[in-house]
C-alpha cells in the first residue's frame, strides 16, 4: 500500500477527519443549509476544541475512497466506524460514542420471517459498498455465500427492492427510516422487527497516523463528555 510521504512521521498539528455525507444521524450534509452535521462531526469538533488543534472534516469524498485516503495517510481519522477484526489490524479505535442498530428493509407486503441470519439464505440482498454490519454478519455472509449486491447510495437500494431486483436491503435503522420519510416511501418499504446487528460506533485512527498519539487524550474527552452529559446532549439534538 502507498503511504503519503507528507502524512506519516510528522507531528499532529491538524486532525484530518474522513466522514460520510449520508448517514443520519451520525454524519451527513444538511440538505437545506449544506452544513456538515451529525453526532460524529459535532463530537469531532468538540475534540478539536478540547485538544486545541484545528479539525478538518472531509465529507464530500465517497465512503470507499475516503477509507482509501485514510489508509494512504491523506486523512488521520474515520469519524464513524464499526469494529471488525479485519479493520482492527489497520485502525486503532477510540472509546465508542454511539450505538447503532441495523435492520432488514423489504417492500411492504413482501415481509418474510426473520429471526436469525440463516433466514437470509436463498434471498438476494443489497448492502452499502465497503460497509460492515459487525463481525458476526460479515463472517456469516462469507461463510454462507449470501447473495449480496453492494451499492454506493441508499437511494439505489430502495429502487432495487421495489423493482424486484432484490428481496431486501440492509441499513442502519435510524438512517433508513430517515431515508424512507425523505422520499415518501414509508407506505412502500418497511423494516423487519428483528435487528441484523446492534453495533457500537467509534472514531478510528490509521495505526501509522501521527495523530495516534492523541488517542489517550481523546478517550478521556469522550469519557468526560459521557459522564457530564455533553455527549447525550449532542445525541438528543438529533431526535
Amino acid at each position: 500500500m502507498f503511504f503519503s510521504a507528507h502524512a506519516f512521521g510528522q507531528q499532529c498539528d491538524v486532525l484530518k477527519v474522513g466522514s460520510t455525507q449520508d448517514w443520519h444521524p451520525v454524519t451527513y450534509i444538511d440538505s437545506q443549509s449544506g452544513a456538515v452535521r451529525g453526532i460524529a462531526n459535532d463530537l469531532a469538533r468538540l475534540l478539536g476544541q478540547e485538544l486545541g488543534i484545528p479539525v478538518e472534516i472531509d465529507i464530500e469524498t465517497p465512503w470507499s475512497r475516503m477509507l482509501h485516503n485514510v489508509q494512504s495517510g491523506e486523512l488521520d481519522m474515520v469519524s464513524a466506524l464499526y469494529w471488525t477484526s479485519e479493520r482492527d489490524r489497520r485502525y486503532l479505535y477510540t472509546q465508542p460514542y454511539f450505538v447503532n442498530q441495523a435492520r432488514v428493509f423489504v417492500p411492504k407486503g413482501k415481509e418474510f420471517p426473520f429471526s436469525q441470519l440463516a433466514d437470509l439464505k436463498g434471498r438476494t440482498g443489497v448492502v452499502p459498498l465497503g460497509g460492515s454490519f459487525g463481525e458476526e454478519f460479515d463472517t456469516f455472509r462469507v461463510e454462507h455465500k449470501l447473495k449480496l449486491i453492494a451499492v454506493e447510495r441508499k437511494e439505489r437500494k430502495g429502487k432495487m427492492i421495489l423493482a424486484g431486483r432484490a428481496d431486501y436491503f440492509i441499513h442502519d435503522y435510524l438512517d433508513g427510516i430517515s431515508y424512507l420519510k425523505r422520499y415518501d416511501l414509508m407506505e412502500e418499504i418497511v423494516a423487519l422487527p428483528h435487528p441484523i446487528s446492534t453495533t457500537e460506533v467509534y472514531f478510528a485512527f490509521l495505526r501509522q497516523s501521527p495523530c495516534v498519539e492523541l488517542l489517550p487524550r481523546i478517550n478521556r474527552i469522550i469519557d468526560k463528555a459521557k459522564s457530564d452529559g455533553t455527549l447525550q446532549s449532542i445525541i438528543d439534538g438529533y431526535f
